[in-house]
């Protein structure tokens, strides 16, 4: 009863927040069924696994590298990623589980310090072991990864810390655990009873903070669910989507649906992280280009945004690939290819002119070479902000000019946009970004360094996506 669940999810703030409404307790907490009308249901078919790519995707690959037949660029990335750092040593043997997941302020921790890094390692560690296990059938892959889910299961309590900064580890490190467990459910290794421990242990330490965050913005915002910037949205966003997947839950697939594409109040849904669209002219024409919300900040958090946005289109479309008459997990095409307006103009503000073998790494991340195809005169901007009253925050400043700092800082994810939007007008820069990056691998690779950046998205879609 997928629409009757997708009203209680969002009745449980209501009774909550001590609404003297009619309220009853079921599996997502109190809540008011006041005023409820059913609406027409849509039934969604789960093909596992669906971890990003779809089971075809999967199968289409592991076919390729079998009859060795991969592209040049595929073949690349494949090797990186048989020999990364995430599946070696031992990834997959000792056990590095925490108590706490600890990303912000540590006081009133057991550990009393900032641990988070422990579980974006293992995490990536264990999607890469999925990965690597899908595309070859060789169990010492799943075996390793899904010992790393056990560890964690047995181990972990939470997600926290002393403000809000946790949030970002239970969508971050909660997208990338649900897409590992995603790729492993199949596994002969892993007993049913263990795995619906782990979805168990999923939905409690990370689904329950996402929805919190997505529906309260962390009880901080200065009277606006604008207080924090669109990358919160997103990496929860994805979490929460994932983890529906992994545990077939059609309400939070309608919840994140209709939060992202349309009825979303924080920064992160596609009506308010759009700013301002301009026209620019390319070699190959003029076309439409989109200021988004984090432009005027550092293009670090810029370009996380838009990429980590491109990840959950990607999980929605995998979905969507099984379930066709379910159109608006279409996010690649919602509010008009707002994707792919945005993801121009972040590429047009970060590129330079070389090309792929232009790119050294210099200072533990990938710097490319040549010349800005734009100066900063040239990249069109208006004055964006502030989203919320609190000036101490950064939503709470006004953004005056394009932002700078860490410009044509490199994150995977380009290679989405590229197989959605490749046939698509208005594509220019979003193809040079990812001729530039390809292969664009992922955590591990050294372009990318060994801070949380490398882990705010999932990469390897050259070699899953990208076709000649």
């Amino acid at each position: 009863m997928k629409k009757i669940k997708n009203i209680l999810i969002a009745g449980f703030v209501v009774c909550a927040m001590g609404a003297t409404t009619s309220c009853q307790k079921n599996e997502y907490g109190t809540v008011d069924l006041s005023g409820y009308v059913p609406e027409p249901e849509v039934t969604v078919t789960y093909n596992h696994p669906c971890a990003l790519y779809s089971a075809a995707d999967f199968a289409r690959v592991k076919a390729a590298i079998a009859a060795g037949s991969l592209n040049a660029a595929q073949q690349e990335e494949w090797n990186a990623l048989k020999n990364s750092p995430y599946v070696m040593g031992d990834y997959g043997v000792t056990n590095h589980a925490t108590k706490q997941i600890v990303r912000g302020d540590p006081k009133g921790t057991i550990d009393g310090t900032e641990n988070y890094g422990v579980a974006m390692r293992d995490a990536a560690a264990a999607y890469q072991f999925g990965l690597l296990w899908q595309l070859t059938g060789d169990t010492q892959y799943a075996e390793k990864g899904v010992k790393i889910l056990k560890d964690w299961v047995a181990t972990c309590t939470e997600v926290t810390a002393n403000d809000n900064n946790f949030y970002l580890a239970a969508g971050a490190q909660g997208f990338t655990f649900a897409l590992a467990g995603e790729e492993l459910r199949d596994y002969s290794g892993w007993s049913e009873s263990e795995f619906t421990e782990f979805k168990n242990w999923i939905l409690d330490v990370f689904a329950d903070k996402n929805y919190k965050f997505l529906q309260l913005h962390g009880s901080s915002n200065c009277g606006s669910p604008k207080h924090y910037m669109s990358n919160w949205d997103m990496v929860n966003l994805c979490s929460y989507l994932q983890i529906g997947i992994l545990t077939e839950n059609d309400a939070i697939i309608e919840y994140v649906t209709g939060y992202f594409t349309k009825t979303g109040d924080g920064l992160g849904a596609l009506p308010n992280i759009q700013q301002y669209t301009y026209d620019i002219t390319t070699p190959e024409g003029t076309e439409k280009i989109t200021q988004a919300q984090e432009s005027g900040r550092d293009q670090g958090h810029a370009t996380m945004a838009i990429v980590v946005a491109a990840h959950l289109a990607q999980s929605a479309w995998a979905l969507y690939e099984d379930n066709p008459d379910y159109t608006t997990l279409d996010y690649f095409t919602s509010n008009d290819n707002a994707l792919l307006r945005m993801a121009e103009y972040n590429a047009m503000a970060n590129l330079k002119s070389g090309t792929h073998a232009d790119i050294t790494i210099s200072g533990g991340t990938g710097v490319q070479g040549g010349d800005w195809l734009y100066t900063v005169a040239q990249i069109p901007f208006t004055v964006a902000g502030p989203w919320c009253s609190n000036t101490s925050h950064e939503a709470g400043k006004t953004q005056n000019g394009f932002g700078e700092k860490d410009r044509g800082q490199l994150r995977p994810g380009y290679e989405i946009f590229y197989k959605h939007y490749k046939n698509t007008s208005g594509n220019y820069f979003v193809k040079k970004y990812a001729e530039v990056q390809r292969p664009e691998c992922g955590a591990g690779d050294a372009r990318y360094g060994s801070n949380s950046g490398a882990f705010d998205q999932i990469g390897w879609g050259t070699l899953m996506l990208y076709q000649e």
